[in-house]
């Protein structure tokens, strides 16, 4: 497993509590009706943005959070 420096761990939590669930774009498909597609910003994203693997995005923001410690709050 990857180690991770805890200040790399705090700016990616940071950001994907900034950008969680916002909208990426609009657009609009269908073929016989209309339909409105929303794409959200996803854990994919957030891994991307960073040139993380989808486990190692998921490990830093939900695992490192539930250790003790690792939130910055706890010892």
């Amino acid at each position: 497993m990857t180690k991770f420096n805890d200040d790399f761990v705090n700016e990616v939590q940071q950001y994907w509590h900034e950008h969680k669930n916002d909208i990426k774009y609009k657009k609009e498909g269908g073929v016989h009706r209309k339909v409105n597609i929303d794409r959200k910003f996803t854990m994919d994203d957030l891994a991307e943005h960073f040139n993380l693997t989808g486990g190692q995005a998921r490990r830093i923001v939900y695992i490192r959070k539930l250790n003790g410690g690792h939130d910055g709050q706890t010892e």
